[in-house]
């Protein structure tokens, strides 16, 4: 038989109008039992339940009307039927938590206040504290004026043993106090947080920046000092504390502590020239050119050139006589290939020398000029002064060094001996001129006998082809760099195109027996052996020295594999001992990936293709470099300062093409990036 809602609906009228409710809610259960999405019918008997004082079946039927408004999304019609379900249970907290949501959703904030109080109320009473603060943290974040709440609830997460969730609040607590400009209430509460969880990031910058504000940064740098002792290897907490230093115009401390921070993350150089710019700003020239000479080779490579001469050149308008500084300037005029600049640069060297009685700097300078310009008799007759008044042996250099350095198609190749021109390896101090400069037999930059550049050209291959010569001269690389196979395979290549050139057979006997010899390098600290021939030394003669100069303690740096390899590398690479610091970064890049969740081969592959440039091996570079794009979730920035050096090896590769398709990428997304804008005009590109 067909159910008939109709007729039993009429029945129901008809059992209310005569009073009998029993036999009302027996036909709305029948109508229900047929179509259960009757929600109006199931509200009418809701309230026939409530008036006969079956109080679950009416909840039970009020229940479910109200979750079918919500869900629509009707918040009135839910508000008005969770209310009657509040008056039958008025303890219920699933009802108060849901009238709260659905007042809150309907933008009545202070009815939604009032019954999260009523919930939070209710957990505290039965015990349950957790859940409690977890309802005030939401009323706090309805009442943003309430600067209390989120002490009470600090208070109260530290007294349950929830460390992590106190910190926070006390947080909370202080960015309010903050923001009502109760800047020492705000102080106490960042420095409860920093008692709970001193690397708290949130808690270390705001603790910093209301120190300031109240002038209290002597008790900031206290503060850090003892949060750095407690979490030595935390970098927030270290640059935190280099910034607490630069505020309270501890400069030395500061710079102690970013000779930290750049070996533990070389991307941070660019910190040098912030202190570089405080020390002028405060008068002390010596220490502003001491930052920029231990910072030299980062700045440089990393595209702060510009930054670097305007500072050298702005310590010298100050100080005309500041020799340290001359030899930046003399250093990166080479480095920049101009070559009147470097003449002139030369010149006040040499002036200058002279008049305070810097004669090694004064005979470096001459060395040069004669070279430089050998139509000038000044020059040689000063220095065949000097060599004859102090002893020096060797005569004047005849070939034209500065012509093969400024005038040359591929990439200087640098020498391993010592820099006399900045005194230093890869870039920190090791000896200040007056100390003496060391005699290096090899060098005819120092004793005039021959020149560096005479010995590079005695290295090259016999052939008179440049592609034959350019193919022996990459294998000798991949000899020395230990790239056995890559070697072999280039060997086969040349000896298949061009036959056993007696220069390709030497190298193939040296691949089939490979003999382990020490790298030469000059060590400041020693005299040339009789041979003329370089001593082997220890990375980490002048590099240690500085550290123990400053103070530094090595005792929290990591050793594990990959970190004794990079920081090994870094240490290398700083002191210009490039072909060491290859293989030491990928011996480190050989234990990570790109996967792994950390920056570690990014870090790597960017210091492999930066060293490949130095050494004038732009393909190379570019294989590491496409290695560090292969990083997921590189930020904007790292994408464009990777793609800016793939155009710059692509370009040294003589392949113009795709170094102007990098330099477009980069100008597409960043038109202000270091140079890339003159680039690509200098390239006559269209953009």
């Amino acid at each position: 038989m067909t159910f008939d809602k109709t007729k039993a609906m009429r029945n129901a009228e008809r059992f209310l109008s005569q009073g009998k409710i029993r036999a009302a809610i027996s036909e709305f259960e029948e109508v229900l039992k047929h179509d259960s999405r009757d929600f109006s019918t199931t509200n009418m008997l809701g309230d026939l339940y409530t008036k006969a004082g079956d109080t679950k079946p009416a909840i039970k039927c009020y229940s479910k009307v109200a979750e079918y408004y919500a869900d629509k999304g009707f918040a009135p019609k839910a508000i008005a039927i969770y209310n009657k379900i509040a008056r039958l249970e008025p303890s219920s907290l699933e009802v108060s938590e849901r009238l709260a949501e659905l007042y809150l959703q309907k933008g009545s904030v202070n009815e939604a206040k009032s019954h999260y109080v009523r919930l939070a109320e209710n957990y505290e009473s039965n015990g349950r504290m957790i859940e409690a603060l977890d309802i005030w943290k939401q009323i706090a974040i309805l009442d943003t004026t309430n600067t209390e709440v989120y002490v009470t609830i600090a208070n109260s997460y530290a007294k349950e043993g929830h460390t992590e969730e106190a910190a926070d609040a006390f947080v909370e607590a202080g960015l309010r106090f903050a923001k009502c400009d109760e800047q020492d209430l705000a102080l106490e509460q960042f420095s409860r947080s920093l008692e709970l969880a001193g690397n708290s990031t949130r808690a270390l910058a705001a603790f910093l920046e209301t120190s300031c504000v109240l002038g209290k940064d002597a008790e900031a740098v206290d503060r850090l000092r003892q949060l750095s002792e407690e979490f030595p290897t935390d970098n927030e907490i270290i640059s935190h504390l280099y910034e607490a230093y630069l505020r309270s115009a501890q400069y030395p401390e500061a710079e102690k502590l970013i000779i930290r921070i750049v070996e533990l993350e070389p991307a941070n150089y660019p910190k040098f020239l912030d202190l570089a710019r405080l020390y002028i700003d405060a008068g002390d020239l010596e220490a502003a050119t001491r930052i920029l000479t231990i910072s030299s080779e980062h700045l440089l490579v990393g595209g702060q050139a510009h930054e670097f001469s305007s500072f050298v050149n702005e310590i010298l308008e100050q100080d005309g006589e500041n020799l340290d500084a001359l030899r930046l300037l003399a250093r990166f005029t080479s480095w920049q290939r101009d070559a009147d600049a470097f003449r002139s640069a030369l010149q006040r060297l040499a002036t200058v020398g002279g008049q305070v009685g810097s004669i090694d700097d004064e005979r470096y300078a001459l060395s040069q000029l004669v070279m430089v310009m050998p139509n000038e008799p000044t020059y040689s007759a000063r220095l065949r002064e000097i060599n004859d008044e102090f002893g020096y042996t060797g005569g004047e250099e005849s070939e034209d060094v500065f012509a093969k350095r400024f005038n040359k198609a591929e990439p200087f190749q640098e020498d391993l001996e010592w820099d006399p021109i900045d005194k230093t390896v890869s870039g920190f101090a090791i000896a200040s001129v007056s100390d003496g400069m060391p005699e290096i037999e090899r060098a005819g930059v120092v004793n005039g006998d021959y020149s560096a550049a005479e010995v590079v050209a005695s290295e090259a291959p016999n052939s008179s082809n440049s592609a034959i010569a350019k193919e022996i001269d990459s294998i000798k690389f991949y000899i020395e760099s230990g790239y056995e196979d890559l070697a072999r395979k280039a060997i086969d290549d040349l000896i298949a195109e061009h036959g056993p050139l007696p220069e390709v057979l030497e190298m193939l006997a040296m691949v089939e027996e490979p003999e382990t010899e020490t790298v030469p390098v000059f060590d400041p600290g020693q005299s040339p052996e009789a041979d003329g021939h370089l001593t082997a030394v220890s990375f980490n003669s002048g590099f240690e020295d500085l550290r123990s100069e400053l103070g530094i303690d090595d005792s929290d740096i990591d050793d594990s594999d990959y970190e004794t390899h990079y920081n090994t590398g870094t240490a290398y690479k700083e002191m210009g001992l490039t072909e060491e610091a290859i293989r030491e970064f990928q011996d480190a890049a050989a234990l990570v990936s790109a996967n792994d969740g950390t920056r570690r081969l990014f870090s790597c592959a960017n210091l492999l293709g930066l060293c490949f440039m130095e050494l004038g091996r732009p393909n190379m570079a570019v294989t590491w470099f496409q290695r560090a794009l292969e990083t997921p979730q590189l930020t904007p920035e790292e994408k464009q300062g990777i793609w800016y050096e793939l155009a710059n090896a692509h370009e040294a590769d003589g392949d113009v093409s795709k170094a102007g398709h990098f330099f477009e990428q980069v100008y597409a997304e960043n038109i202000n990036f270091r140079d890339v804008s003159q680039r690509l005009r200098s390239m006559s590109i269209a953009v």
